[in-house]
């Protein structure tokens, strides 16, 4: 038997080996077969071949080869696999905004999820505590805008200055690491809340108009981008033409999480907005704004997406793809079976950056993106995965990758193959997958701390609870 992450769609044995010694593979393209659809046969009369439906699934296929060489170093079983994902959006988010990783850190991370076959980067590079992108049209975001006089969040309690952005060329060069590997970058910009630091650099675009310090600490703030400003739209229209022009793949992130609306009741010019467009709510007054960005964006041959917060008004336009990740008035159901797109990004199953206690390896990998009541066309509307790590408890690259791996693997066999009743073979296969991981250095989590049993699963809720009332921080392990 032959152990694969994710495991392929159909797999047929033969009753014989072939013995390998090295040779070249051969590839080739069928375009007859899926864009991401391969075929991996091993005969002893032909050698190894793969053919795919273009070169990302070649690529694919070579992932899958890969890892059934690091397990069979000699004699390899004849079979053919036949294989295609059953979602075309397999995704990975990293908050950069809060704690900054390095380039070459990034870089180990997306090429391990490459050979888990994520094909998309979402990075969110924007938030209250840090301004993360050159942007040469509006410098201070990045001069000014990523520099925070401390934190004092996820356990920390520093005075000291912390900074760091991605220059132009630091973004280019994620950009084409990316796409060697068949990676999309999804960049985000995070609007109208979470505004803090840009807020920070042009005190024009809030509001009150004035300058106000990069958050230190954690949680949802007021200092929002006024909507009714049309400063705030030309700025913001200014940094996704900068955007548009690093990032060329076809999706864009606008946030529109989490938006405290209290500033907006007090703003002449949120009020003459609403007026002037019969905006009935500030939820409403919320998609007006992103749906002009989107406007913006679609000009520039972008699908957009954003978070289900910015379904609340009711009004934002339906070429949106909604982001769920936590929906208790379960609005992206009825988005979904409108036939309108969903990228399912999980809080209580695709959030890793809380501990294994609350989020096992078990409970991802059983983890069913179909909502209940989710009718045929609610199905055929999902676009696809996404698992996210946000950084407010995660400052260095050892405690990210712990709370990555493995359990992006199981996101991976999800997106890929939406299988769910096989866990015995899954965490086989992770063990054959370790040697990916040594080879990228990562910090996979110990097989000991992927389930915990009941009673420390309750104990380490308990502690995230408590520690965080407290401020202080669950200390992923490094």
């Amino acid at each position: 038997m032959i152990q694969i992450v994710p495991a392929p769609k159909k797999t047929t044995f033969f009753q014989r080996d072939y013995a390998y010694n090295g040779e070249t593979v051969r590839t080739s393209i069928d375009i007859l077969l899926g864009e991401e659809e391969y075929i991996l046969e091993v005969t002893s009369e032909d050698g190894i071949t793969i053919i795919g439906g273009s070169e990302k699934a070649v690529f694919y296929g070579e992932c899958t080869l890969e890892q059934i060489l690091l397990q069979n170093k000699k004699r390899i079983r004849a079979m053919k696999i036949e294989d295609e994902p059953v979602f075309r959006y397999r995704g990975f988010m990293i908050d950069c905004a809060r704690h900054f990783f390095t380039v070459d850190e990034l870089k180990a991370i997306i090429d391990t999820m490459a050979r888990l076959k994520f094909n998309y980067f979402h990075w969110h590079l924007t938030d209250d505590q840090g301004f993360r992108m050159q942007i040469d049209a509006l410098d201070k975001l990045h001069k000014e805008g990523s520099v925070r006089l401390g934190s004092h969040f996820g356990g920390t309690h520093s005075n000291s200055k912390y900074e760091g952005y991605y220059t132009t060329q630091q973004m280019q060069e994620i950009v084409q690491f990316c796409a060697e590997r068949y990676i999309e970058v999804v960049p985000e910009i995070d609007v109208p809340g979470h505004a803090t630091a840009m807020i920070h650099a042009y005190p024009e675009m809030s509001c009150r108009g004035r300058k106000v310090p990069v958050e230190t600490r954690q949680g949802i703030f007021k200092n929002i981008l006024c909507a009714g400003s049309e400063t705030t739209y030309e700025y913001l229209c200014k940094i996704l033409d900068e955007m548009c022009r690093i990032f060329p793949g076809e999706y864009f992130h606008l946030g529109g999480d989490e938006v405290p609306k209290e500033n907006w009741e007090h703003c002449s010019a949120c009020k003459n907005a609403m007026k002037e467009n019969g905006l009935e709510s500030y939820e409403q007054l919320q998609a007006w704004l992103m749906n002009r960005l989107a406007a913006y964006l679609q000009q520039k041959g972008k699908k957009v997406i954003c978070w289900n917060d910015a379904l609340k008004g009711e009004n934002l336009s339906k070429n949106f793809i909604a982001e769920r990740w936590m929906d208790r008035k379960n609005l992206t159901l009825y988005w979904a079976n409108s036939g309108r797109k969903v990228i399912m990004g999980d809080f209580y199953h695709t959030y890793f950056d809380y501990p294994y206690a609350m989020t096992p390896l078990k409970k991802v990998y059983r983890y069913s993106p179909y909502l209940k009541n989710m009718d045929i066309r609610g199905k055929e509307s999902i676009e696809g995965l996404e698992c996210c790590v946000w950084t407010e408890h995660i400052s260095s690259n050892a405690a990210i990758e712990y709370m990555l791996f493995p359990r992006a693997a199981a996101v991976a066999q999800t997106a890929w193959g939406c299988g769910r009743e096989n866990y015995a073979y899954f965490e086989s296969a992770l063990k054959a997958f370790k040697p990916i991981f040594k080879r990228n250095r990562i910090n996979c989590a110990p097989q000991k701390d992927w389930n915990p049993l009941p009673h420390k699963r309750l104990g380490g809720v308990v502690k995230l609870l408590v520690t965080t009332l407290k401020g202080l921080s669950y200390q992923p392990k490094a």
